[in-house]
């Protein structure tokens, strides 16, 4: 059985902890990651108006769905056209654009594009098929377009990042300046 003499020995011993150091320098500074570089969604990096505004219109879509769920269970389809027609993209399309349509990536305004012309169908389906179980599975559709767009993105106030990040290089610095740099 092959023994190590005293020398090979020591530089194993010495490679070992030589590459101890960086693995745990390491997993500390990961402590001080902000959650969103474990989120693999697409960040989209709006100032904070333009933050506010889009998730305005979110909870805006959420509340139109709410309302044509309820129309549906009271069997009023011309309600349901009534609330689906302002979300729609014939409506939408006639607003003037502004500063978060710009902001915006366009992988992202194509699904918002998807979801307003799926509640144009629902509106005009409501008026002419008054179908209650043909509009619920094209609420399906709507409902499974918000999914997969919160599913890919993720909104980031730019003001916000980078106070993030800095804080974080902060920490980060100091961290290392203490474990390398006898201060």
């Amino acid at each position: 059985m092959y023994q190590p003499t005293n020398k090979q020995s020591t530089s194993k011993s010495f490679f070992k902890h030589s590459i101890l150091v960086p693995v745990l320098a390491l997993g500390l500074v990961s402590f001080n990651a902000s959650a969103n570089e474990f989120d693999p969604r697409l960040a989209i990096d709006l100032n904070e108006e333009h933050k506010a505004q889009l998730l305005s219109n979110m909870r805006g879509a959420l509340a139109v769905t709410q309302s044509i769920v309820k129309a549906l269970a009271e069997d009023d389809m011309q309600a349901v056209a009534d609330y689906a027609r302002p979300m729609g993209f014939k409506v939408r399309r006639q607003k003037p654009k502004d500063g978060l349509h710009d902001a915006l990536p366009r992988s992202f305004k194509m699904q918002g594009k998807a979801m307003h012309q799926n509640f144009d169908k629902i509106a005009d389906d409501a008026e002419t098929l008054k179908d209650p179980k043909h509009t619920l599975q094209q609420l399906s559709e709507v409902m499974n377009n918000c999914q997969g767009c919160h599913a890919t993105f993720r909104i980031e106030s730019i003001d916000s990042v980078d106070s993030t990040d800095s804080e974080a290089n902060e920490s980060e610095k100091s961290f290392f300046q203490k474990l390398f740099m006898m201060e």
